[in-house]
């Protein structure tokens, strides 16, 4: 009797680790095909990282795609960033606007990978890229100018602090989606993002506010959703292509701004140098102060974003008070 219930018993036994072993099978083959447990996740530009990397805080860190200094218009994708990209569960990109070394990979996706494009998300404001190098209504700052489908998009969209929030609550629904388990973790992130970048959009108004009239130039146009949302005075771009050299003409126009507009400052960006700049003006007498809108000289994170802005901002607060 005894060897008959230890039979039992060890069959019993042995149905129950069979039956354990065909659960995780079956679980591990509808998550592969449904979901993603942890999910990987690569973000093209480090500013767009950084919002990701605060949504995902304490479950996932996503994968920056863009090297520090690079420029998205020239980048050549490597073969190590192509094997990133093809591992990832999700893409999160600007949009082809942008980022023009995608262009050819995104194609290529596999229809089961997410992909967010940023520039078609619900709810993203749009701006028209603007034409000509003075732009008309560089006083009228507090009129907001929506693209519409015949213009061609300004795509630095994420220098909106209301265009973060935007890729914020939309970045947590979708991860929400794909990773049911940790949905109260991403809304919980989400929510503590939101309430961080209202408190940075507030920092902003108030640093630049003393400075809203004062009239300065770029070097190139890439501050536009910048100067809407803080109602800055920008009235033109020094280049319309920034890896072409100015034409006579072209520079006299520059120079005429300068004069007439009284302008003091001049922008640009870290991937064009500061001698380079300076001989395009002619030694006109204005400043010439650097911005960092990818956050190159920053260390990646959750806090990018909002150190980033903060660097435009003091920058352009301390030029333009001059």
């Amino acid at each position: 009797m005894d060897m008959v219930d230890s039979s039992i018993t060890l069959t019993e036994r042995l149905w129950n680790h069979m039956h354990k072993r065909l659960i995780q099978a079956l679980l591990l083959f509808f998550c592969t095909t449904t979901c993603f447990a942890i999910p990987r996740v690569a973000v093209t530009i480090k500013p767009v990282h950084a919002l990701v990397a605060s949504v995902g805080e304490g479950i996932f860190e996503p994968e920056l795609l863009l090297p520090d200094y690079a420029s998205p218009h020239t980048y050549q994708l490597k073969p190590s960033t192509l094997k990133t990209l093809q591992q990832a569960d999700m893409v999160i990109w600007v949009g082809p606007a942008l980022e023009l070394f995608m262009n050819k990979p995104i194609a290529q996706i596999h229809p089961s990978m997410g992909l967010i494009t940023l520039s078609q998300i619900p709810g993203i404001s749009l701006l028209p890229q603007r034409k000509g190098r003075a732009w008309q209504e560089g006083h009228d700052h507090h009129e907001h100018h929506s693209a519409n489908e015949k213009d061609l998009i300004d795509p630095h969209l994420w220098l909106s602090t209301d265009n973060a929030k935007v890729i914020v609550n939309y970045i947590a629904t979708f991860l929400s989606t794909k990773d049911p388990e940790h949905a109260l973790q991403y809304q919980h992130n989400a929510k503590q993002t939101i309430e961080r970048l209202d408190g940075l959009k507030k920092t902003l108004r108030s640093m630049l506010q003393d400075v809203q009239t004062q009239p300065f130039l770029v070097y190139h146009d890439g501050y536009q959703y910048f100067q809407e949302e803080f109602h800055l005075n920008g009235i033109g771009t020094i280049v319309l292509n920034p890896h072409l050299p100015l034409s006579a003409h072209s520079l006299s126009t520059v120079q005429q701004l300068i004069k007439t507009q009284h302008v003091k400052c001049v922008f640009r960006e870290t991937e064009f140098s500061d001698t380079m700049v300076r001989n395009s003006l002619n030694n006109m007498g204005v400043t010439v102060a650097e911005l960092d809108p990818l956050g190159a000289r920053l260390k990646s994170g959750p806090d990018n974003y909002d150190k980033t802005l903060l660097e435009i901002g003091k920058t352009m607060k301390e030029c333009l008070s001059k």
